[in-house]
């Protein structure tokens, strides 16, 4: 059993916060957990085939594959969406990528992360206070980011029905909103301290938000060609636990080299606080249902039967394999799956 299972994560929840558990320490939990190697049985129904895949479990090469699966569906979605106009007085976009972080002197980074999980209620507040300001509907998707020092980055693509005003920054080489317009005005007024860009956000009120603005012409940003893409960095990317030795040899993520602590945090942080992946709005929800049951009508009829460990005599014999024919070590070891 894991301490990321669902038996044990309030427990742990509550560990972290009182300080019991110095959740940096967890990091060789962390390894454990995603190197464990887990089988799903499926048969199908119609021709009776068997067959086994590896489980998705986050942090693993399975899982990111079906984080990149998402991406790719968002990504088309969004390009069939609406994203800027054209108007007598300027350019207006309906799509918006913002970045919310805490500040490190309100909070610490187990508070922060919990902050932002539902029971938090951080960011559902969040959005309680934008609504009240912007007049229609809207569409996002939420990523739940780490940074280097555990903290969170939480990444917001929203999709406005009533567009902002925006204009090109040339410092940031990107567009911004355009506080020109009246309405603009009144919505970044809310989101950005006017007076003073660098200060705590008005309705965000612990730390900060970097708000980008993009065109139908111009989705990219940072160096990646779609916003999708950027917030979909690391969690679309598997932990190398074969090729990366310090992921083994290391106690404390802490004492990782730097450039390995940003994913390994948003994974790490993302067990610990049960925080989704993805936080989808039903408008995207709804798109992507659609693109994920024509995918199902390729598939065939495919039923799951069990899950089973590696060393699992079942996964074998359901697979066809003579038992005696196989490596005695095959099954000497792992833990047993009751099926």
């Amino acid at each position: 059993m894991s301490i990321f299972d669902n038996a044990h994560r309030r427990q742990l929840q509550e560990d972290v916060l009182s300080g019991k558990v110095d959740a940096d320490t967890l990091l060789p939990d962390l390894v454990e957990h995603v190197d464990a190697e887990y089988y799903n049985l499926f048969a199908n129904l119609d021709t009776g085939e068997h067959s086994a895949s590896p489980v998705s479990r986050r942090g693993n090469p399975q899982y990111a594959f079906r984080q990149s699966v998402k991406k790719k569906q968002l990504n088309r979605i969004l390009k069939k969406s609406r994203i800027s106009e054209e108007r007598a007085d300027g350019l207006y976009s309906h799509l918006f990528f913002m970045t919310l972080t805490i500040d490190h002197k309100v909070m610490s980074r187990d508070q922060a992360n919990f902050f932002i999980t539902s029971r938090g209620k951080g960011i559902s507040r969040f959005f309680s206070r934008l609504e009240k300001a912007l007049e229609g509907g809207y569409s996002k998707v939420i990523v739940k980011e780490s940074t280097v020092s555990g903290y969170p980055a939480v990444h917001i693509l929203l999709h406005l029905d009533k567009p902002l005003k925006i204009k090109f920054h040339r410092k940031s080489n990107s567009f911004r909103p355009d506080p020109s317009d009246l309405y603009t005005r009144s919505i970044l007024g809310r989101l950005k301290n006017l007076d003073d860009w660098n200060s705590v956000s008005p309705i965000w009120k612990v730390g900060f938000i970097d708000i980008y603005a993009f065109t139908k012409d111009d989705m990219g940003i940072k160096g990646y060609a779609t916003p999708i893409n950027y917030i979909s960095k690391y969690i679309t990317k598997s932990l190398d636990l074969d090729h990366v030795e310090e992921f083994r040899k290391c106690k404390r993520v802490s004492e990782l080299p730097v450039k390995y602590r940003t994913a390994v945090w948003t994974i790490l942080n993302s067990l610990i606080w049960n925080s989704h992946t993805w936080a989808i709005s039903k408008a995207f929800k709804d798109d992507m249902q659609k693109l994920e049951e024509e995918a199902e009508i390729k598939k065939g009829n495919w039923m799951w039967v069990n899950t089973v460990h590696r060393t699992d005599p079942r996964l074998y014999e359901w697979m066809g394999y003579d038992r005696t024919k196989l490596d005695p070590n095959t099954f000497s070891k792992g833990p047993s799956v009751p099926g």
